[in-house]
């Protein structure tokens, strides 16, 4: 009995590790089997995206387009901006007559039958708000320093010295004029560049970059 225990035992620890050997392999087998025959799928987030991606470029900074300073289509130009290098007759009809004196127009009035919102331009900050005989309200806007814009003959202010104004934002109203002699609501409006009076109507739809 001793000589079989003897005999048998290792047969039995050799078949074992035989099996277990033949599975291995077996495993083994068929994990490259099925590697061979998987189609060669890319995980990768570069392969996923790749053809659709667009490169990342820097924006340049963007700037606002000059707007009207009203928003109604009502409104009208009743004298227009003072121009030396304009003919004579449209000089005469920019020259503003004030008791017995007259004045070059340095803006532009809009009119309009009807009261109108008066706007901002241009984003910027209210830095005086003053009182005048000839236009009550003067309302004056920095955007920059080089620009500036006058709002004049207003009422119904919203706005106060200090206040950052965004663009098209309502700041007051107009108000009938005490220079011309009709029932018609109007806005005197200004624009300064380097403190250089300039033609408003010329300005409209350009950026505010080009008054750097």
């Amino acid at each position: 009995m001793g000589k079989i225990s003897k005999i048998l035992l290792p047969t039995m620890y050799v078949g074992i590790i035989s099996v277990m050997i033949i599975s291995v392999v077996l495993v083994l087998s068929g994990i490259q089997t099925f590697l061979n025959e998987t189609p060669a799928y890319q995980y990768t987030l570069d392969n996923v995206f790749e053809g659709n991606v667009m490169p990342v470029v820097k924006q340049e900074p963007t700037y606002e387009s000059i707007i009207k300073p009203y928003l109604t289509d009502n409104v009208k130009v009743g004298r227009y901006f003072y121009d030396f290098e304009s003919d004579e007759k449209k000089q005469e009809e920019s020259l503003i007559l004030y008791g017995d004196t007259y004045m070059q127009n340095t803006g532009v009035d809009y009119v309009c039958k009807d009261k109108y919102d008066v706007v901002a331009v241009l984003a910027g900050e209210v830095v005086s708000i003053e009182d005048s005989e000839i236009y009550g309200k003067i309302l004056t806007i920095k955007h920059n320093d080089n620009l500036k814009t006058v709002y004049s003959n207003i009422t119904s202010v919203l706005v106060s010295v200090g206040y950052y104004a965004h663009q098209g934002e309502i700041i007051a109203s107009s108000q009938k004029s005490k220079l011309d002699n009709n029932d018609d609501y109007m806005l005197h409006f200004e624009v300064y560049y380097k403190d250089n009076p300039i033609d408003p109507e010329g300005i409209y739809t350009l950026s505010v970059s080009e008054f750097q």
